[in-house]
């Protein structure tokens, strides 16, 4: 597939790191990301991260953001050219994500139900693929987005410095129990949009690992505290903005001593900046 134009002038970096809880037991990174072009040179970013409370956790994560991808190929065959297409693609795209995530976890379960176990039947289920997903299509000044789950996403304004956008549900310090994209009630939780700004000249999707080491609580009128992206966010795009820095210092970054510290959960994040 062709270039996107998104890559012709932005630089596009994916970490995915194992958090301390699940390296010091010796088990895999249940997050997952994705980028690349779809569609009609558009491009595709996206994070997953698999509930470490499932034991299919991880590969619910890796065909989430493969949904995502095989969702956006179908839905933006044909670039949408006005706002209105924007928003009903936006709205298809997330109707297809369900759809491609419910059909990929079917044809894991068909096999593994075929296969009896030592006490009868298999009761293998949908539950044990757990996970949320985050993905937006840009193609710049157009970011259709879908998130099912406690994934963000914090945008760079030039002028106007970082700004959490999407928050987890609720944006508050504490919020409810996560909804996974196997959960019975993930359509009433599913948020999907379009964000159209010419002054956007960078994005950062992350999962909730990433939550105590990437934002900051805030008082609001109601008394209780509220996510924001702190001003420092911006050093995140200024330094990958940067030609010389090797990506793979993302993940060096998410695996210091001072992100381990904030969270034992695993931490993924696709940073897109224009050069």
């Amino acid at each position: 597939m062709a270039d996107s134009r998104l890559e012709r002038g932005w630089r596009v970096i994916a970490a995915s790191v194992a958090g301390p809880n699940h390296a010091s037991v010796g088990m895999e990174n249940q997050d997952s990301a994705r980028t690349g072009a779809v569609g009609d040179a558009l491009h595709l970013l996206a994070v997953a991260d698999g509930a470490g409370s499932q034991p299919r956790a991880a590969l619910g994560s890796r065909l989430s953001v493969e949904a995502a991808r095989d969702a956006a190929n179908r839905v933006f065959v044909t670039a949408p050219r006005s706002l209105a297409e924007w928003r009903r693609a936006a709205q298809v795209f997330a109707g297809a994500c369900l759809a491609e995530f419910d059909e990929q976890v079917e044809r894991q379960l068909t096999p593994l139900r075929a296969r009896p176990t030592a006490t009868g039947a298999n009761t293998a289920a949908r539950t044990e693929f757990a996970t949320t997903l985050l993905a937006v299509v840009a193609d710049p000044p157009y970011f259709a987005y879908v998130c099912v789950g406690d994934g963000f996403l914090v945008v760079e304004r030039a002028p106007g410095g970082s700004h959490l956008v999407l928050a987890p549900p609720s944006g508050r310090e504490t919020a409810s129990e996560t909804v996974f994209m196997t959960s019975p009630g993930r359509e009433a939780d599913l948020r999907c949009g379009v964000l159209v700004d010419p002054a956007v000249v960078g994005l950062a999707l992350c999962t909730d690992g990433l939550i105590d080491g990437m934002l900051d609580v805030a008082p609001s009128p109601d008394g209780l505290r509220l996510l924001t992206a702190p001003a420092d966010f911006d050093a995140y795009f200024a330094a990958f903005r940067a030609p010389g820095v090797d990506g793979t210092e993302l993940s060096r970054k998410l695996q210091s001593r001072e992100f381990a510290a904030s969270s034992g959960d695993d931490k993924t994040m696709v940073l897109a900046v224009r050069r």
